[in-house]
């Protein structure tokens, strides 16, 4: 499947593209294109991978992602309806030096970073939320405009978290079918033992080549690629539901307590029950 360069479906009224995406007309696998984004989840709820970041997205979230940056909202369940708003933008929407002037340093800033994702936070996350409900409500020198302060608010907040430090790797045809194959056979099965020769399999390639062919396009091995998804759905059982810790170890994929611990605390730098605490203060 061919990495998902997508053109954008402009009008002699827009320079960019603000609208709403609702299932099943929108589902994209793990995919990457030349636009800058900025999505926000509107309804529903699953995982979000963006580059090597894997964690729990739901309704309210908003992500800023750089040009080229891999990313997939996988929906928890496949009979879910979810939306999102989603505006995408490219970069030659400034021209010339517009980018270069002393207000726009910031801006500039904050698009180069776009490059690791960011996730909003706070109040921030919320303000631009309305912002972006806004924008496609808009069109001409209003719409952009609200852009602008979109982009300019987030460039001087602290209200942001980095998803990933890895560089940004294009894929190929194969490569792009190969990723999400094991993306998605991991996220159906992790709860259960899963052997490294099964995924393997999925790829036609021998296991050596394959913990190599993935650790090269992932930047991390696969055992820890499945530990993260099982970390990410502990976390969420922990601050959504009233089940034990051991039950949610158990329903999260890992076999024995003190290997979930070790890797919870490792993850997370606290420890299960910490967690939950912090997460209902």
């Amino acid at each position: 499947m061919k990495p998902l360069v997508q053109k954008l479906p402009v009008d002699s009224s827009s320079s960019f593209v603000a609208r709403t995406y609702t299932s099943p007309h929108f589902e994209t696998p793990w995919h990457q294109h030349v636009e800058f984004e900025l999505v926000l989840e509107n309804l529903g709820h699953g995982t979000a991978f963006v580059g090597d970041y894997i964690g729990e997205y739901g309704e309210g979230d908003v992500f800023l992602l750089g040009k080229n940056l891999p990313h997939w909202f996988r929906k928890k369940d496949a009979e879910m309806i979810s939306s999102a708003i989603v505006t995408q933008f490219r970069e030659e929407i400034f021209m010339g030096n517009f980018l270069n002037l002393p207000e726009m340093q910031r801006i500039q800033m904050l698009l180069k970073t776009a490059s690791h994702g960011i996730l909003l936070t706070g109040s921030l996350r919320q303000r631009i939320g309305r912002c972006l409900r806004d924008i496609e409500t808009l069109a001409g020198f209003p719409q952009m405009a609200a852009l602008l302060d979109c982009l300019h608010q987030i460039s001087i907040s602290e209200e942001t978290r980095l998803l990933t430090n890895s560089p940004i790797t294009s894929f190929s045809q194969r490569d792009q079918d190969r990723i999400h194959q094991v993306f998605e056979y991991s996220m159906q099965h992790f709860q259960r033992k899963i052997r490294i020769e099964e995924v393997a399999a999925l790829t036609n390639q021998s296991v050596s080549a394959f913990c190599h062919y993935f650790k090269k396009s992932t930047k991390k091995s696969y055992i820890g690629f499945l530990t993260e998804i099982r970390i990410a759905h502990a976390c969420k059982l922990l601050a959504s539901t009233d089940l034990s810790v051991t039950e949610i170890c158990y329903e999260s994929g890992f076999q024995n307590w003190s290997n979930f611990s070790a890797h919870f605390v490792k993850h997370v730098t606290l420890s299960p029950l910490k967690y939950r605490q912090r997460h209902k203060d």
